[in-house]
C-alpha cells in the first residue's frame, strides 16, 4: 500500500479497521479483512500488528492521543461548558469515528480495554470541566448533557437546522444550573 497524505502504512491500516467496525461491526473485522480494505497482504497487517489485538491497541492508542487533544483544547476555551456542548454533535471527525469504533468493540464480551478507554476519555471531560467549574457534579451533569446531543445527532434524531436551536437551549439550562 503506498502511502499518501493521510499518513503510514500502519494509519491507513487503522483507518481500515475503524471503517470496518462502523460498517459492518466488530465480527467482521478480522485480520484478513482489515489487510484487504487497507490494500495490503494479510503478512503485511502482521508486520505492522502482530495480531487483531494489537489493531485494537493501535486504535486505543489512537483514540487516547485524539482525545487528549480535545481535552486540551477544551480546557483553552473560554467558555468551557458552551464549547463542549457545542462541540458535541457527531460530526464524522476522527475522534467520532474513532469513538463509534471503540463502542463496537465495547459492546463485545472481550471489549473490556475499549470499554475502559472510553470511560477513561469520559472522566478526562468531566474533570477538565470540573476544574473550571469547581463543582464535579455539575461537571457530570454537563458531560451527560453533551452525551444526549452527541448521540440524537449520530441517529440523526434532529434535524442539522433544529440542533443549533437545542444546544443553546442546553447552554441556557447549564447556566441556570450554576455552569
Amino acid at each position: 500500500m503506498a502511502r499518501d497524505a493521510s499518513g503510514t502504512v500502519r494509519e491507513q491500516l487503522l483507518d481500515a479497521y475503524v471503517a470496518i467496525l462502523i460498517d459492518e461491526g466488530e465480527r467482521a473485522a478480522t485480520v484478513q479483512a482489515v489487510a484487504q480494505r487497507g490494500g495490503v497482504s494479510k503478512g503485511g497487517l502482521l508486520y505492522h500488528f502482530g495480531s487483531k489485538s494489537a489493531l485494537e491497541a493501535g486504535l486505543i492508542e489512537r483514540f487516547r492521543e485524539l482525545g487528549a487533544a480535545d481535552v486540551d483544547a477544551l480546557r483553552g476555551a473560554d467558555d468551557i461548558v458552551a464549547t463542549f456542548l457545542r462541540t458535541s454533535v457527531a460530526a464524522d471527525s476522527s475522534l467520532d469515528r474513532a469513538t463509534v469504533a471503540l463502542v463496537r468493540i465495547a459492546q463485545s464480551p472481550a471489549g473490556a480495554a475499549a470499554r475502559a478507554a472510553l470511560q477513561r476519555l469520559d472522566d478526562e471531560y468531566v474533570a477538565a470541566i470540573a476544574e473550571r467549574l469547581g463543582d464535579e457534579e455539575l461537571a457530570l451533569t454537563v458531560v451527560l448533557l453533551a452525551d444526549g446531543v452527541y448521540f440524537r445527532s449520530a441517529l440523526g434524531a434532529v434535524e442539522p437546522t433544529r440542533a443549533g436551536e437545542e444546544i443553546e437551549l442546553l447552554v441556557r439550562v447549564a447556566r441556570r444550573l450554576g455552569a
